[in-house]
C-alpha cells in the first residue's frame, strides 16, 4: 500500500469514529432540524480541516495522535468525566466495570511533582521484581515524568497484559532500572470485613473500595456471613476514598439496607421525559432495627454518594466523616468504531429528597460557552423522610463531622526524605520474622536516634522566611544589629523545632506503624490494624452503642 493510500485509510478510520458520535447525537436530535443541520455542517468542516492538515501540513504528522488531540480538545470543553478511549485504552473501561486492568500491581501518587510508589500489591509483577513503597519513578520507557499529569502517568503504566515496560527508579540516592511485564491485575472491592471493637459489641465492619459488577455480590456475601455468625448489633459501612463506579452496583447495595419500595435515586437527562426513578425491590438483608453507620470523606464520590445520600435521606443510618466530593453526574459507556469507546455524561442524579449534590457546576461555569441552555438548580434545603433538614451545597454533609487532620510540617519533611521507609528497613533488619507490630515509646525513641544518624535536618517554613529576611538584609546592607536579631530568632526557632517531633508524636508513631505493617501484613490485616486509632471508627462504635443518641440524630 502506498503512502497516500495509507493516510487516506487512516483518515477514513477516524472519520468513522466521528460518524459513530454523530449517530449517537443524531438519534436524539432529529426533532430539531436546525441543530441537526448544524451538526452535519460542522462535521463536514471538521473532517475537511483534519484531512487537509493531515495530508498537506509542512511537517509529517502522526495522524492518530492528531485526531486524538482534536477529540480531547472538543471533549475538554465539557465536564471532566466525558472521556474518549481508543482501542489502546480499553483497560480503563475494564477497570471501571470489573475492577480488572493490565498493569504491574502498584499504586502511584504525585507529591511536589515527584512520582512515588505509594503501594505495591502482593503477588504481582512489581513485588516480584523488587519495586518498593517509597520508590521515586523518574522515567517510564525512556520518557521523563517531569511535569506530567498523574492520570497520564497511570495510563503509561497500564496496558495490555503480556506487554513490557521499563522503569527508572531513584531509591536512597541510587538509580535502579526495572524491566517489567504487565499482567492482569484484579483489585479487591472489599479489602477487609470483620467485627470491630470488643468481641461482645457485635459491630460488623465492611470496607468497600469501588463499585464494580461484582461489588453487590461481595457486600451481600459479607452481610450474610455476619448474619450467620449471629450477635449482629450494628454495621459500619466504610466508603471513605471510594471514588465510585457503576450506578447499578450502588442501587443493588442499597437494596441490602433499606425497606422494599423505598425511593433510592432519581436521574434526569436533557429531555423532559427522561426522568427515571429507582426503587428498592427486595426486603433488606439488614433490617432497620440494626443500626447502620456510613463513613465518608472528601474522596467519597459518585456511586458512593448515591449510597450515602440515600441512606441519609431515608434516615436509615448515620453518616460520619467529612463532606464528600460532590459528583452528581451519571456517565454511560457507548461503543464507537474500531474498538473505541466514549464515556459520556448523560444524566444528573438526585438523592431521594431531591438534592443535586454536584460541587462544581461545569455547565454554568463553562468558559467555552458551549452550553446553550443553563438549567438552574437553586434550591439548597431539603427534608429527609423523618423531616430533618439536609443541604445540597456540594457533596453529602455528614451528620457527625470528623475533621480530617492536616499533615504536620515535620511529618511531610520526614516523608519527603524517606525516613519512614528507611527506618522500616532498619527495624525489620534488626527484627527479622516478626508477624505483628505496634509501636512503643522505646521504638519511637529509636526512630528519633535513627533520623539523627541519617542526618535529617528539619527545615520549617519559618526557617525559609528567616533565610529570605537575611537575603533582603544582604541586598539592603542592613546594620549588624539586624543580623544579630536574625541569629537570636533562628536559635529560638531551632529550640522549638527540636520539640516538634514530640508535639506530633501520635502522627509520627502512626506513620511508622503503618509503614512497617505494609511489609509484614497482608491487605486485610493492614486495614484491620489501621482501624485501631481511627477517630471515625471510634465514633461510629460509640454511636452504635448509644441507641438514644443514634435515634435522636435520625429524629426517630
Amino acid at each position: 500500500m502506498d503512502f497516500k493510500n495509507r493516510k487516506r485509510n487512516i483518515v477514513l478510520f477516524y472519520i468513522g469514529i466521528l460518524v459513530s458520535i454523530n449517530f449517537i447525537y443524531g438519534a436524539a436530535l432529529k426533532t430539531d432540524e436546525d441543530v441537526f443541520d448544524r451538526i452535519n455542517r460542522n462535521f463536514d468542516i471538521f473532517g475537511k480541516v483534519y484531512k487537509e492538515v493531515s495530508l498537506n501540513y509542512v511537517d509529517n504528522l502522526d495522524v492518530d495522535k492528531f485526531m486524538r488531540a482534536g477529540i480531547e480538545g472538543m471533549l475538554g470543553t465539557l465536564d471532566p468525566y466525558t472521556v474518549y478511549y481508543d482501542e489502546n485504552n480499553r483497560n480503563e473501561i475494564e477497570l471501571i466495570t470489573s475492577g480488572k486492568y493490565g498493569g504491574i500491581g502498584i499504586t502511584i501518587e504525585l507529591r511536589d511533582s515527584i512520582v512515588f510508589v505509594s503501594d505495591v500489591l502482593t503477588g504481582y509483577e512489581a513485588e516480584k521484581k523488587g519495586l518498593r513503597h517509597g520508590d521515586k519513578i523518574t522515567e517510564i520507557d525512556g520518557i521523563s515524568l517531569n511535569g506530567m499529569k498523574l492520570e497520564n502517568i497511570r495510563r503509561m503504566v497500564r496496558g495490555q497484559p503480556g506487554s513490557a515496560l521499563r522503569f527508572k527508579v531513584e531509591r536512597g540516592g541510587d538509580i535502579i532500572n526495572f524491566e517489567l511485564t504487565r499482567q492482569e491485575i484484579i483489585l479487591k472491592n472489599i479489602p477487609f470485613y470483620g467485627y470491630i471493637g470488643e468481641e461482645s459489641d457485635g459491630i460488623a465492619y465492611i470496607k468497600l473500595d469501588r463499585f464494580t459488577n461484582t461489588s453487590e455480590n461481595e457486600v451481600e456475601n459479607a452481610l450474610k456471613t455476619f448474619k450467620t455468625n449471629g450477635n449482629l448489633k450494628g454495621v459500619v459501612f466504610d466508603l471513605r476514598n471510594n471514588g465510585g463506579g457503576l450506578l447499578e452496583a450502588a442501587i443493588g447495595i442499597l437494596n441490602k439496607f433499606v425497606a422494599r419500595n423505598s425511593l433510592l435515586l432519581i436521574t434526569k437527562g436533557r429531555e423532559k421525559n427522561s426522568e427515571n426513578k429507582f426503587f428498592s425491590k427486595q426486603d433488606p438483608l439488614i433490617p432497620n432495627e440494626i443500626p447502620l453507620v456510613v463513613l465518608i470523606n472528601k474522596n467519597t464520590a459518585s456511586a458512593s454518594e448515591i449510597v450515602s445520600g440515600a441512606i441519609q435521606d431515608l434516615d436509615r443510618g448515620v453518616i460520619i466523616g467529612s463532606r464528600s466530593f460532590g459528583k452528581g453526574l451519571v456517565q454511560q459507556i457507548r461503543d464507537l468504531s474500531y474498538g473505541s469507546k466514549l464515556k459520556i455524561t448523560m444524566q444528573r442524579y438526585f438523592t431521594p429528597s431531591g438534592r443535586w449534590i454536584q460541587e462544581k457546576n461545569y455547565f454554568k461555569e463553562n468558559k467555552f460557552g458551549v452550553f446553550s441552555n443553563i438549567e438552574g438548580f437553586n434550591q439548597t434545603s431539603f427534608k429527609t423522610l423523618n423531616g430533618r433538614i439536609v443541604k445540597a451545597n456540594g457533596g453529602i454533609s455528614p451528620d457527625i463531622e470528623i475533621k480530617p487532620e492536616e499533615e504536620s510540617e515535620i511529618y511531610y519533611a520526614l516523608y519527603q526524605k524517606d525516613m519512614f521507609f528507611k527506618f522500616a528497613n532498619y527495624f525489620l533488619a534488626k527484627n527479622p520474622g516478626i508477624k505483628s507490630f505496634s509501636i512503643t515509646d522505646d521504638i519511637f525513641n529509636d526512630f528519633k536516634e535513627f533520623i539523627k544518624s541519617e542526618g535529617f535536618d528539619f527545615q520549617s517554613e519559618a526557617d525559609k522566611k528567616i533565610e529570605d529576611l537575611k537575603l533582603i538584609a544582604d541586598k539592603k546592607n542592613y546594620a549588624n544589629e539586624y543580623y544579630e536579631f536574625l541569629v537570636r530568632l533562628k536559635d529560638d526557632l531551632q529550640r522549638e523545632e527540636a520539640k516538634e517531633i514530640d508535639k506530633t508524636s501520635d502522627e509520627i508513631k502512626y506513620a511508622i506503624e503503618r509503614e512497617i505493617n505494609k511489609r509484614i501484613l497482608d491487605e486485610d490485616e493492614r486495614v484491620k490494624a489501621s482501624l485501631r486509632n481511627d477517630k471515625a471508627i471510634i465514633e461510629a462504635i460509640r454511636i452504635i452503642k448509644t441507641p438514644s443518641e443514634y435515634n435522636s440524630l435520625l429524629n426517630k
